[in-house]
């Protein structure tokens, strides 16, 4: 039995995005094709991946299993295919980072990775965690550092970074913040929108969503417009940091690593630069 990649892949990102929806908007495909891999790879393997849950859909017994086996199925095909795309080391060592960290914690790793590399280049892949882990899993990133390493097996524990809130001067001068809180976010799935939602459950503080974006420039340019508040790793021109009050107290976001298999040796020294980074950090308020 020869299964398509293609079929696992839409099958994969229906239990990544939680929906056949969200799905193919992710692979850039349409609903019906999502819908056609997996009546497809259901029929070749004889039994359902997939039950109904209300509107939505949640995997069977034997589709939690499949998950796993599938999933290691078609990282090591995109490895394969990525090492004979790049020719083996030949090509540049590609870092994988989430936004958060390019101005806070970026120059340690990169100085610790040019040291343990040598004379090997080394690029910078900048971008979602979601992302980098579909990436890491078919061989065109070699490491990343991320907030949410979904179901990746051999995820490495960082570590933390302190996240805090920003918002617009007005905003963050207030003695107390608006009600409802006006929350600046970027889109789903994120464990920074998931650890702001949490937190402000604590508080109690009911929320709106006033601005969302896939990226931190857009989130950042909301929250100077004084759209809402949005908690980050670091501020930028025009944000400042919430100084009282409940929402002034640090919040700690967890940290992964994944590296492909040939690279497992870096795993120390990165986390040692995570260290160092973090011991020497202190976040100025932004004006």
């Amino acid at each position: 039995m020869d299964l398509d990649p293609a079929h696992l892949r839409s099958f994969l990102a229906i239990v990544r995005y939680g929906g056949y929806h969200r799905a193919a908007e992710a692979l850039h495909l349409t609903q019906p094709a999502v819908s056609r891999h997996i009546r497809r790879l259901e029929e070749q393997l004889g039994r359902p991946l997939f039950a109904k849950r209300g509107r939505g859909v949640e995997l069977t017994p034997y589709g939690e299993r499949a998950a796993v086996e599938l999933g290691d199925v078609l990282a090591a095909h995109d490895r394969a295919l990525a090492v004979l795309q790049r020719g083996g080391d030949a090509g540049p060592f590609v870092l994988g980072t989430i936004e958060n960290l390019v101005d806070p914690l970026l120059p340690e790793l990169m100085a610790t990775l040019r040291e343990q590399l040598g004379d090997r280049p080394l690029q910078l892949r900048v971008d979602r965690s979601f992302v980098l882990v579909e990436r890491v899993a078919r061989g065109e990133v070699d490491a990343a550092i991320v907030g949410d390493p979904g179901r990746t097996k051999g995820a490495i524990a960082m570590g933390t970074i302190s996240t805090r809130w920003w918002a617009s001067p007005a905003l963050a001068g207030l003695e107390t913040p608006p009600r409802p809180f006006p929350l600046v976010a970027y889109d789903p799935p994120c464990s920074l929108r998931d650890l702001a939602v949490s937190r402000l459950d604590e508080l109690d503080l009911e929320y709106v969503l006033t601005a969302e974006s896939p990226h931190l420039n857009g989130v950042q340019t909301a929250v100077r417009n004084g759209l809402g508040y949005a908690l980050l790793a670091a501020g930028s021109d025009g944000l400042r940091r919430v100084a009282h009050g409940p929402l002034a107290e640090p919040i700690p976001s967890r940290l992964w690593l994944l590296l492909a298999p040939a690279h497992r040796a870096l795993a120390a020294p990165l986390k040692g630069a995570l260290w160092r980074a973090t011991a020497r950090r202190s976040v100025p308020e932004a004006a």
